[in-house]
């Protein structure tokens, strides 16, 4: 096997690597207290070392377990074990084991059953510092549990983790800060039937390795890459196509073996071992695509070019930064800075940059193509945010791309509050508080009161039926939304202007709303009057036929058609009289087909 350099210098990185948060941002939510629709497939595995669950498990076991989680992209899920969704079977031990954090640390520990973050301290001893950990224990909180892998650094300032913690990714290795886990109320759990794994004295220091040697524990088969002093697991899939020999892996010390780091060095350049063009930079954890015209542009040529695991690359491919990372285009062409929330970056305006506090964390830079999606997005539906600065007091949750408003009442009686809380950028904020969510988008009450479920459209809600959810548009995830905000869309009719078409394609007719009747359009109309340049929404069929079945628009609404100049205002229930001119607004203005205006009687 061999891993692929460049021998030129390396350019200078902007910032070190580091778990960058914004001041008032934390980590991801607890997956125990997140309301999340993910929809996970039931999972097997074999994990264990042929013992019964809840017998004992050395601390290699245990890593060897959550590691697998890893290599096989594990989701998140709520579901549970009571439902064919969202449980993990270890078929080596019969454990079955939710796919959560306190899931995660059950299937390490190989316990009996899935427990929480409530009931972990069963099963388990309370350690007095986190100097105390050892790989394999438990970092846990009232809202979160990870399982701890080793220490990055001598100085313990930042923990190597296994971590499942909600829907934007699944289980993965990660570095938690050891000022964050204190400011947040973590502390290490033992599992009482835990056993040192053991291995004779003498065995080499994996991090003091050449790069590209292969080396394992005394206590297991796992493979492990060393490239600059990290240690990236190599799986079975890899080793005939990336050229792996694995008759000259090195064993090496155990407890230093599963504290090697799990990613490369912020500013690495990486190839898949197995071959093509592509290359990455890995920041964060992540591995972002390097374009062809930045490859050269923004220096990164320049740098060692690393070839790694086919499966620790698709892994990092499936990463997002860290929230709270601050990031800037590498070539410098765009000059904003913007901040990771939940996989997407966040515009800092000039003014924000300072007094939001952005200017004292760590600055990446990151290639610009990439930046420019990620700028396009908005952060993954279910985070809840709230302006970085305090200036805006009140909190938000992320729907379809839109911020919508959390009163006092449903914070803490809809669980928003046992959820983590973002910082993000003011004037981002305001642009998405008054965002429509984003068509397509399933609804329903986050306190389950209602248990109906509404499709968005236009920044409208319509009611599904039962039917409907389950024929039309059960493939989608159905996110909890505030309740007072579900009130509003539900009772706003649906925007004039609006071009529909029945979701399931019972009814392939397209109409237009106007006054809240569906008007129908014929080909002719559809095209003449310029609705093909717009979106065109699918909505519930019941949902349409109610407006189709209107009579005529209500009163207020202003129709045009073709055969004059004149704006007609809907008036007395179902006439029309000629609008004054100055009077209206013209976006306010639907343009109709004539027989539309023929069938309303006029008066003056």
């Amino acid at each position: 096997m061999s891993v692929r350099k460049r021998t030129a210098a390396a350019v200078a990185v902007l910032a070190s690597t580091g778990l960058a948060c914004a001041v008032l941002s934390v980590l991801p939510a607890h997956a125990d207290t997140v309301v999340s629709s993910y929809q996970s497939v039931t999972s097997t595995g074999t994990l264990g070392n042929g013992a019964a669950p809840g017998g004992t498990v050395s601390r290699s076991q245990a890593l060897q377990r959550a590691q697998d989680w890893v290599n096989n992209a594990v989701p998140y899920s709520p579901y549970g074990l009571n439902s064919p969704y969202g449980w993990w079977a270890d078929n080596a031990t019969g454990g079955r084991y939710r796919e959560d954090c306190s899931g995660l640390v059950s299937m390490a520990w190989q316990l009996s059953s899935s427990l929480t973050t409530d009931s972990l301290p069963s099963v388990s001893t309370r350690l007095g510092s986190f100097d105390d950990l050892k790989p394999g224990d438990a970092i846990n909180s009232s809202t979160h549990v990870v399982l701890f892998a080793g220490w990055a650094d001598s100085g313990h300032t930042t923990a190597n983790v296994y971590t499942e913690s909600g829907t934007a990714y699944p289980t993965r290795y990660a570095q938690y800060s050891r000022s964050y886990l204190s400011s947040n109320g973590y502390y290490g759990l033992r599992y009482n039937k835990m056993v040192d794994s053991s291995a004779p004295a003498g065995y080499p220091d994996p991090a003091t390795l050449a790069t590209g040697t292969l080396v394992k524990s005394p206590n297991n088969a796992l493979v492990k890459l060393i490239i600059n002093g990290a240690g990236l697991p190599i799986a079975g899939s890899d080793v005939t196509p990336d050229g792996y020999n694995l008759g000259s892996v090195v064993t090496v010390d155990d407890a230093k073996f599963w504290a090697l780091p799990n990613s490369l060095p912020a500013g690495t350049v990486v190839h898949d071992q197995a071959g093509g063009a592509a290359r990455y930079v890995v920041v964060g954890g992540a591995a972002l695509p390097i374009d062809g015209t930045e490859w050269n542009a923004d220096g990164y040529n320049t740098r060692p070019d690393m070839g790694v695991p086919t499966s620790w690359l698709q892994q990092a491919l499936r990463n997002t930064l860290p929230t709270g990372l601050v990031v800037m285009d590498q070539s410098g062409t765009d000059n904003n800075r913007y901040v990771m929330v939940n996989g997407a970056a966040l515009h800092i305006s000039g003014a924000e940059w300072t007094a939001d506090g952005y200017n004292t964390q760590t600055l990446m830079g990151v290639p610009g193509i990439w930046l420019k999606g990620a700028a396009a997005k908005a952060p993954s539906t279910g985070t809840v945010v709230m302006d970085q600065s305090g200036t805006d007091s009140n909190r938000y949750v992320i729907i379809g791309g839109a911020a919508v408003h959390i009163s006092a009442a449903e914070w803490t009686a809809d669980g928003y509050a046992g959820q983590s809380l973002m910082g993000v950028p003011g004037e981002w904020l305001a642009g998405r508080t008054g965002a429509d969510v984003a068509d397509g988008t399933l609804v329903k009450g986050q306190s389950g009161a209602d248990p109906s479920v509404y499709v968005m459209a236009n920044g409208t809600a319509l009611l599904l039926t039962n039917a409907e959810y389950t024929s039309v548009f059960a493939s989608g995830p159905v996110a909890g939304v505030p309740e007072a905000w579900e009130a509003t869309v539900v009772a706003r009719p649906l925007k004039d202007g609006t071009v529909i078409k029945n979701a399931s394609g019972a009814d392939p007719s397209i109409y237009v709303m106007a006054g809240g009747k569906a008007v129908p359009l014929t080909y002719a109309d559809y095209t003449g009057l310029g609705y093909d340049k717009q979106p065109l929404r699918g909505v519930p069929g019941t949902w349409e036929a109610t407006a189709v079945a209107k009579t005529v628009p209500a009163d207020g609404t202003l129709l045009k058609s073709s055969d004059t100049t004149t704006v007609w205002q809907v008036v007395n229930g179902g006439s029309k009289k000629a609008a004054v001119a100055g009077s209206y607004n013209t976006a306010d203005v639907v343009a109709v087909p004539t027989a539309l205006t023929a069938q309303l009687p006029t008066i003056q």
